[in-house]
């Protein structure tokens, strides 16, 4: 039977009772579902389940869409919640839920009896969106003493000066009405409020995490997020109790958070390290860690606080390196994407815009204007007190305007309480989204963070003194590419006059639910606790493989490192570090990998644009190896305690120009190497070479710059004379030279060298053109290795040598509107010898307009611990 009423629900009774003016309570008849069958006519929309999974629907539909469009328009960078409050305002009662008395459609989804069992699905996700929150917050004794002086004063002064203004604002704006005279102190919480999650993303899309400003912003938002919650948790109580019984209820709640960290936090560690395997908890684990954050949210609603502090004080208690990582972001995916939309829906449905009729129209202008600059004019004054350069301190006042959750959180449970009316909703809820809105796309257009390369001898091999220590950043993105950067390192020769320092970097991707961050490991190693996920297990193997060269030599020194970024910014922590440790060499791992049929197979197609950024942007000499297995350069002794015999053989082709030379001065270094050999083969014009100009046409947007040949060929002869003298008599370096005239040469020669080596040393030379390489590029498929190198890796050459390809430090100086540009010889059209160096346009665009190099950074578990910038 069909059913012509579908959409005309039953009415349930209510009871309506206006307890006070501007507040509604509505009270609901008890309802109890009951399935009369298949054949009844029974209208679905009468029944809670069904209204409820089509709300779902509606709500998750509309919030996709809108994170959808937030991330086709990128140019606006704007915040996901931004996208999140739109999507609740567009279905709340200032968008489609205008027509629910208009529309039966959308009155059978959203009348105000249909949006029990939602607020109760809300808030629920609130509570454990509010509970991973506290996860990723660091307020240990250590985390808050390394915040310098400047960055409390910041912090708090903000904070203080905006809480206050936002008591005035609301007396100012709203007429008096002793119902809801304490409205203003959820106001004034509002405003002194910095939004920690959508900071680090706002910080993370203008690329400005590890800059010095994003570092102090963070070290802000950490003092300010302490302040904002013990704030929030005194207001409510203060606001709905008498102030000798809100006294009682604080002290209460002071004595269960000491209860929770010094009695449930040690207990919580203890049953963690005890029940799970790496990232595989059972299911009773998983229920304890979810019961207590439930039980923690009743415990501070009994106490008379909302239960949205109790989670979020569990999450605080429990240390972040105990819950393992997939736990992690399993919560977060399923709370992040399917529960808070439903709690900024219920955000939407406060929203009533036409309560502002009531109120003057200039003084809700007034309103927000100063509700917007209140807090960027306290910081800005107090930076400049505080010794911060202008434009610092203007990028600082714009970021920690940037509010988000907790101030939405703030707002709601004013409204919750019953002390802020429907018109004192709105004016702040928009004062809260415009505050959101503005900070990134504004500090796009004004934030020009110049350079800060400093020229340094130290930054390419060639130029490192034979008594200086070389410093290595060695980076990784798993554990099979460790073994080949281990072997590289112990084939780099350590010595008691010039030792190897090495940053042993793992790189970790970041996904939507975990946020940037840099972890320093100590010395000593990783904790020996068995709750660790499988993340951190693949850190600790790494780390171990890397500290095995320090304890088997003490020619080498490891610093274990730790990045969590997007692959989009990885190459920025990379350079970073090696900016901030003074590094000379960067060695990356190839974006594929040898499989067991000894052919290379992409590992990750992220991992090319990593190489291809860093080689882009960085601040030194990089090298990236293709390992084919190479083996270990340890030092073995016989019974005699002599040194086995010599096993490995290395090659350098060497072709000419800058990066040769770098690659040289490597090999020239691991030719010193007891269990090394080492054959640099030169190769140089025959009589007939190949005519450059015929190589210089303009193609597929490449343009052709001629280099000083003659400098450039000077250059290679006084290195090579200079290798070949000081190698005299030295049995371990042969050096060979072989006349090629065009790349068909060049590249039989290559042949007939085989599987005679265990490891080839080439330049990338990316862009020189010479007729010892013609025709080599139009065959190129991995560009980043240059002609030779990706020559090197095919299926033609042998299959079991290893291929490392260096491309030297050129050098960067700034430019007039404080960018950089890559330091290169004057163009000049004419042709000076046989080689000729081509430059491509998006190469060279990419490193002119990058825009910040910072300091590297000290974070000891997420990106909202604090460094110490001032």
């Amino acid at each position: 039977m069909v059913n012509q009423n579908l959409f005309n629900g039953t009415v349930v009774p209510t009871m309506v009772k206006p307890p006070r003016p501007g507040a509604l309570l509505s009270c609901f008849v008890a309802q109890v579902e009951v399935d009369n069958g298949t054949w009844y006519q029974v209208n679905p929309l009468d029944q809670a389940l069904p209204i409820f999974v089509v709300q779902l629907i509606v709500i998750t539909t509309v919030s996709k869409l809108a994170i959808a469009v937030n991330k086709y328009f990128k140019s606006v960078r704007q915040p996901l919640i931004v996208a999140e409050i739109l999507a609740g305002l567009a279905l709340g009662n200032s968008g489609l839920g205008m027509w629910k008395t208009k529309n039966r459609y959308v009155g059978a989804l959203f009348n105000i009896d249909r949006v029990l069992l939602l607020e109760t699905f809300g808030n629920l996700g609130l509570i454990y969106y509010l509970f991973l929150l506290g996860l990723e917050i660091d307020v240990t004794i250590d985390t808050l003493h390394r915040i310098g002086k400047k960055a409390y004063a910041i912090a708090l002064s903000g904070a203080v000066i905006s809480f206050v203004t936002g008591l005035g604002l609301y007396r100012f704006c709203l007429p008096y009405s002793q119902l809801f005279s304490k409205g203003f102190l959820f106001w004034g919480v509002a405003l002194s409020v910095t939004g920690l999650p959508a900071l680090t993303e706002v910080l993370a899309s203008l690329k400005l995490l590890h800059s010095d400003v994003g570092r102090t912003a963070m070290s802000v938002a950490l003092v300010n997020g302490i302040f904002s919650w013990v704030s929030l948790t005194v207001v409510i109580v203060v606001s709905t109790h008498p102030i000798l019984i809100a006294s009682g209820r604080l002290a209460i709640m002071t004595i269960f958070i000491l209860f929770c960290v010094f009695a449930i936090r040690p207990a919580i560690i203890w049953v963690l390290r005890r029940t799970n395997d790496g990232d595989d908890y059972s299911e009773g684990t998983i229920c304890v860690i979810l019961a207590g954050v439930l039980a923690c949210g009743l415990a501070t609603d009994l106490i008379g606080v909302t239960s949205l502090v109790g989670a979020f004080v569990f999450g605080l208690i429990i240390p972040h390196d105990v819950l393992g990582y997939r736990f992690v972001v399993a919560v977060q995916g399923f709370v992040v994407d399917f529960l808070m939309p439903v709690w900024f829906t219920l955000c939407g449905f406060r929203t009533h815009a036409m309560s502002l009729k009531v109120l003057s129209w200039w003084k809700v202008c007034t309103t927000v204007t100063v509700a917007c600059i209140i807090k960027p004019a306290t910081t800005l004054v107090v930076s400049y007190f505080c010794d911060l350069p202008l434009h610092e301190g203007i990028s600082l006042a714009l970021l920690l305007n940037t509010k988000g959750l907790t101030a939405l959180v703030a707002l709601t449970a004013g409204d919750q309480e019953m002390v802020i009316n429907e018109a004192g909703y709105v004016v702040m809820y928009l004062s809260i989204l415009l505050m959101t809105t503005i900070p990134s796309p504004l500090l796009h257009f004004l934030y020009k963070p110049k350079r800060r390369f400093l020229p340094s001898k130290h930054r390419a091999l060639q130029k490192l003194k034979p008594d200086a220590e070389l410093k290595i950043l060695a980076c990784t993105h798993e554990m099979q590419t460790v073994a080949g950067m281990v072997n590289l390192l112990e084939a780099s020769n350590a010595t008691k006059r010039s030792p190897i320092h090495v940053f042993a970097l793992h790189l970790i991707p970041l996904t939507r639910q975990t946020t940037a961050l840099l972890i320093v490991h100590s010395s000593s190693g990783t904790s020996s606790h068995s709750s660790r996920s499988r993340a951190d297990a693949q850190t600790e193997q790494i780390i171990k493989s890397f500290e095995k060269l320090e304890r088997e030599s003490t020619l080498f020194s490891v610093q274990p490192l730790t990045a969590m970024s997007s692959y989009a910014t990885m190459h920025e922590d990379i350079c970073s570090i090696a900016e901030d440790k003074d590094v000379t060499l960067i060695v990356l791992p190839f974006h594929r990998r040898q499989t067991i049929h000894n052919k290379l197979e992409d590992a990750n197609p992220a991992y090319k644009d990593v190489n291809d950024n860093v080689l882009a942007n960085a601040p030194c000499s990089v090298g990236i190896i293709v390992d084919r297995g190479l083996g270990s350069f340890n030092l073995e002794m016989d019974s005699d305690d002599n040194v086995k015999d010599i096993t490995h053989q290395i090659a350098m082709i060497y072709i000419g120009g800058c990066d040769d030379r770098e690659a040289l001065a490597y090999a020239w270094r691991m030719g010193g190497h007891p269990k090394a050999t080492l054959t640099v083969m030169r190769f140089i014009p025959g009589e007939n070479p190949v005519e450059v100009e015929s190589l210089m046409e303009e193609t597929n947007g490449v343009i052709s710059v001629t280099m000083d040949w003659e400098k450039e060929r000077q250059l290679d002869d006084c290195f090579i004379n200079e290798f070949r003298h000081k190698n005299t008599g030295n049995k371990s370096v042969v050096f060979l030279e072989h006349k090629a005239n065009h790349g068909a040469e060049t590249v039989a020669t290559l042949k007939s060298m085989g599987e005679n080596f265990d490891l080839y040393i080439v330049g990338r030379s990316l862009g020189v053109v010479s007729p010892l390489t013609a025709g080599l590029a139009d065959w190129s498929d991995c560009p980043e290795l240059g002609s030779i190198g990706d020559l090197l890796v095919t299926s033609e050459f042998s299959s079991t040598a290893s291929v490392l390809v260096v491309q030297q430090y050129a050098g960067i100086k700034p430019s007039k509107d404080g960018s950089a540009t890559p330091n290169s010889s004057e163009e000049n059209i004419d042709n000076y010898g046989h080689m000729t160096q081509r430059v491509s346009r998006s190469s060279f665009e990419l490193a002119v307009n990058q825009k910040e190099r910072d300091d590297g950074m000290l974070m000891t578990r997420n990106s909202y611990s604090a460094s110490k910038p001032l």
